[in-house]
């Protein structure tokens, strides 16, 4: 056997005996490492469930209705479709009654646009084509002849400034008018254009001379540094034959519960666009919610039971298979599903199997489109108080489980305490295992230098015994 400890002369294989040595001495460690890894784990599954329970709450919420609405005007939604897209969009809210109308712009709103003039006459007149006096530039928008405007805002403006420096700074100032440069055969020329289009949308411009405009101004002095291009115009249109004009192309009071925004007014020689618009009843929220519950459950089953499983054929557990934490979250999903809601009490429906959704033996449920169709056809008040309450059951069963003071919480709360402790336990036991492995190595080192003493006396003792005459008795 070669000498593993470098200047000893016995066989002594020092470092493998303290190996094997250490190595019953580091079981304890082992153990709690195994063990760490075991609360790891189910840190890991309880991460999982969460995720589950989440998802269900998040679907469970979706069927509750907001605070002062009911069940009927949450799932009550209307839809809204126009014969030529190009002519108007429309959308629809719960207020919204079903039916066909007839509609024919003859007007769309338009935005208002001047431009500055060119000649003596521009705001730019100064030397190299710059604004010889600048200040504070207040910019309105309101209506033709009002005197309260619907928005005003006040740009600074240097002495000297050129058509882009002017640009920049209306650009910058969020005033609700956009401002461009266009370099024509006469020059630069500004154009300032309301970024809205509506009667309400005229600018006006003061604080500078240099700068003013009036749109009340009629006919507009000679000297004005701008001049109108588009005047500013609001919406004209009939519903059903009925004349509605509105400041903007967005029209909400034209309809109860819809808003039409006009896209397209008729060109010359046409005088009106005619298209129809058409409201209807929208029962989709109402299945597709309950169908986000009904897979959100099932999700959460296949979750839970999966975390909770035993192989008697691999002796495999899941993570959580016994523990309390899972068996809790199932039972309060269990219990949200077969209590009936106390607001249904004395409903006709009471039980999600009442609209078509049946749980199967594997636990999961099913819908039956069919029958759920059916109910919503002949009761949808009844479906959609009974969709809204299991809602808030599942919402509630599921609210104590997740969050920060939640069930799943507390339990990783516990479990990586139990961790922290192990990790004091390892370090307390690992410093003592580096202090017994350091007397080993005393031991045994002080063991291999006295057998390679002894080693080193034998061998003198055998070489003088060799070096003594022989006896011969026959002499």
């Amino acid at each position: 056997m070669a000498i593993s400890s470098p200047g000893l002369g016995s066989n002594l294989d020092v470092n493998s005996i303290v190996s094997q040595l250490m190595a019953l001495e580091q079981k304890p460690l082992t153990a709690l490492a195994k063990k760490e890894a075991g609360y790891q784990a189910k840190i890991s599954a309880l991460g999982a469930l969460q995720s589950a329970a989440s998802a269900l709450q998040s679907a469970a919420a979706g069927l509750v209705p907001a605070s002062g609405s009911t069940a009927v005007q949450k799932f009550s939604v209307f839809k809204a479709s126009v014969a030529d897209p190009t002519i108007a969009s429309a959308t629809a809210s719960s207020t919204a009654v079903a039916g066909t109308y007839s509609l024919e712009v003859t007007q769309i709103a338009k935005q208002h646009s001047i431009v500055s003039a060119t000649g003596a006459a521009s705001p730019f007149a100064g030397a190299g084509g710059t604004l010889a006096v600048g200040g504070t530039l207040t910019i309105s928008l309101d209506s033709l002849g009002g005197s309260s405007p619907n928005r005003t805002t006040t740009v600074t403006i240097a002495d000297g400034a050129s058509p882009e420096n002017v640009r920049d700074a209306i650009n910058n100032a969020g005033a609700g008018v956009a401002a461009v440069v266009i370099n024509g055969t006469a020059g630069k020329q500004l154009v300032l254009s309301s970024e809205t289009a509506g009667s309400n949308q005229f600018v006006k411009l003061s604080g500078i001379a240099g700068l003013a405009y009036d749109p009340n101004a009629v006919p507009a002095p000679l000297t004005d540094p701008f001049a109108q291009t588009q005047a500013a115009q609001g919406a004209a249109f009939k519903l059903n034959g009925i004349a509605v004009s509105a400041a903007t192309n967005s029209v909400t009071t034209a309809i109860d519960g819809v808003t039409l925004n006009l896209l397209k007014g008729p060109e010359a020689p046409a005088v009106s666009l005619s298209t129809s618009v058409t409201i209807s009843k929208d029962n989709a929220s109402l299945s597709t919610g309950l169908s986000a519950l009904v897979k959100a459950f099932n999700d959460f089953q296949t979750t839970a039971n999966s975390l909770g499983s035993y192989d008697a054929t691999t002796k495999k557990a899941g993570a959580l298979n016994g523990d309390s934490t899972l068996r809790t979250a199932q039972a309060n999903v269990r219990a949200a599903l077969g209590t009936v809601p106390s607001e249904l009490a004395s409903a006709s429906l009471q039980r999600l199997s009442d609209i078509g959704v049946t749980q199967q033996k594997d636990g999961k449920l099913l819908i039956d489109s069919s029958k759920l169709s059916a109910a919503i056809s002949s009761d949808l008040t009844g479906v959609a108080n009974l969709v809204a309450a299991y809602g808030k059951s599942f919402k509630e069963a599921t609210d104590g489980l997740i969050g920060s003071s939640g069930l799943i919480a507390a339990r990783n709360e516990g479990l990586s305490a139990s961790i922290k402790s192990l990790g004091k336990q390892s370090e307390v036991i690992s410093a003592r295992l580096t202090q017994i492995e350091a007397r080993y190595r005393r031991q045994f080192t002080a063991l291999d230098t006295l057998m390679s003493g002894m080693t080193k006396t034998s061998t003198f003792l055998e070489q003088q015994l060799a070096n003594l005459p022989s006896y011969n008795q026959g002499s």
